[in-house]
């Protein structure tokens, strides 16, 4: 039997959960990109809105500086979130 810890989670589970958390910002990235590709395509004013706060909040998650995620998000062109996405990630 595998040695538990106090909050009962296995070696194993300790090591799935660490992963977990270690791919984050990885997860993260692969999300925008997926909700930028979307919104290309979105014809909803509404969804557009709803998905450029994502972006916002996902760059932000991402611990993108704030004046550099206003810059990427003030004309909502998502060619700049794009490139950014090209260069960084």
């Amino acid at each position: 039997m595998n040695k538990e810890n106090s909050k009962g989670y296995t070696e194993y589970q300790k090591k799935v959960i660490r992963n977990f958390y270690d791919n984050k910002d990885l997860r993260l990235v692969q999300k925008l990109g997926e909700l930028v590709s979307n919104l290309y395509l979105e014809t909803s004013e509404k969804k557009k809105e709803t998905g450029w706060r994502k972006i916002k909040k996902m760059l932000t998650d991402l611990k993108v500086h704030p004046g550099e995620v206003e810059y990427l998000t003030k004309d909502k062109d998502l060619s700049k979130i794009s490139k950014k996405l090209d260069e960084v990630f």
